[in-house]
């Protein structure tokens, strides 16, 4: 059998008596066709996975919601307008193919609903025509110029691909996405990372200390990736200047953490995060569409450079060995000053996602909003390196945990 690489809505009541045209479609022209009785139960299918389908073939004469009913043209003017209502979402081409005496040569057909196609005589065609039409879609040209990065991303995870494909689809036909929101993308980006860390753990690349409970803690992932110590889980790769990312990949990860969520445990945004990420976005971002453009090409790297590493590092038992144990310090910060670890939460100017504690710490705005922090004093029990480009050298300490002390 062919490799199928156009799957098609097939709505026709008689469906089971064309066996033979269903299994050309399949093993000669790699075309999937997924056979629907009604209007409204093709429809449907299409409405809940609409990224998953490439086409619709049409019946001319089909049952509407029923197969109690008689087939008859309503179906159809139905069908049509449904696709055409989702062509804002998706431009999905159809074809109508009519086995229908009554309708072969009737001009008022042809007029009303366009061109269509005659079963069986015509069946060589109307493949030719469907395969044409995919090929010639946004979303199926954006998806071959970026076949190898698009055959990785499915790889790791069903949905990864199609985040990617809506942004570069966006990016390359932007009249075609004019309500395009490059906010609702951030968190996809984190999600797609999550995916990654998830395969990498297969294998132990990544260790199971890092995925708790079955949550990703993607802080710990990236630090951990990246030879650094891991402090909150107590552990490192490898020896002092061994890692498994190279410096760009690294950056590219914490960035990602960075505008995608400050919470290292989730990749899910709340309501209070998402409208955090828009006002900074809206404050601070001179263009967010170039943005998440370039983010989405940086996402593709890190997942074909991951994806090689771990088909070369399937060894778990030596993957094993590589993850090392530190010791976490649990005193008080280590300087000597011991004010420097305490201070009051102050909102930092200019960066809606940041507090600041004193003149070392910053702290996560919403985390200090929704503990009621804002003006407080408070000590800081847990703390890692500030590896945000834009705060770092102002704070060198990011607080992960803080008590209040009045």
């Amino acid at each position: 059998m062919k490799e199928i690489k156009y799957n098609v809505i097939w709505i026709d009541d008689e469906w089971t008596k064309m066996s033979a045209f269903k299994d050309e479609c399949e093993v000669i022209h790699g075309i999937h066709l997924e056979p629907f009785t009604t209007q409204k139960s093709g429809m449907e299918e299409l409405d809940r996975n609409l990224n998953s389908w490439d086409a619709v073939i049409l019946d001319a004469k089909m049952f509407d919601e029923s197969e109690d009913e008689t087939p008859k043209l309503d179906g159809l003017r139905k069908a049509i307008r449904h696709i055409d209502q989702l062509s804002m979402k998706k431009s999905i081409p159809y074809f109508i193919s009519t086995g229908q005496p009554d309708l072969m040569d009737n001009d008022t057909f042809s007029q009303s609903f366009g061109h269509f196609y005659v079963k069986e005589k015509d069946d060589l065609e109307l493949i030719d025509k469907l395969k044409e039409a995919i090929d010639s879609t946004p979303r199926r040209q954006v998806q071959s110029l970026y076949s190898d990065a698009i055959e990785q991303l499915s790889k790791i995870a069903p949905d990864a691909k199609e985040a990617i494909l809506d942004i570069f689809e966006a990016m390359h036909f932007p009249d075609m996405h004019k309500d395009f929101k490059p906010v609702l993308y951030y968190n996809q980006l984190r999600q797609i990372l999550e995916s990654v860390f998830r395969v990498a753990n297969k294998v132990e690349i990544i260790p199971d200390v890092c995925i708790p409970n079955d949550v990703v803690n993607l802080n710990q992932c990236c630090h951990y990736l990246s030879g650094n110590n891991a402090k909150q889980l107590g552990i490192r790769y490898g020896a002092k200047n061994e890692r498994v990312v190279p410096k760009h990949i690294q950056d590219i990860m914490f960035l990602i953490l960075s505008l995608g969520n400050t919470n290292s445990h989730t990749v899910q945004l709340n309501e209070d995060e998402e409208k955090t990420l828009s006002e900074y976005i809206h404050t601070n971002v001179y263009n967010s569409k170039y943005l998440i453009y370039s983010l989405a090409l940086q996402v593709c790297e890190v997942v074909m450079w991951m994806n090689r590493y771990i088909s070369t590092h399937q060894n778990i038992e030596e993957n094993r060995r590589m993850c090392q144990s530190i010791q976490i310090d649990t005193q008080k910060d280590e300087t000597s000053e011991a004010h420097l670890s305490e201070g009051i939460i102050e909102p930092l100017e200019n960066n809606l996602f940041y507090c600041r504690i004193g003149s070392n710490y910053c702290i996560n705005a919403n985390y200090a909003k929704r503990n009621n922090l804002i003006g407080k004093k408070v000590l800081v029990i847990e703390k890692e390196e500030n590896k945000d480009k834009n705060t770092k050298e102002q704070f060198p300490f990011f607080a992960t945990k803080v008590k209040q002390l009045e």
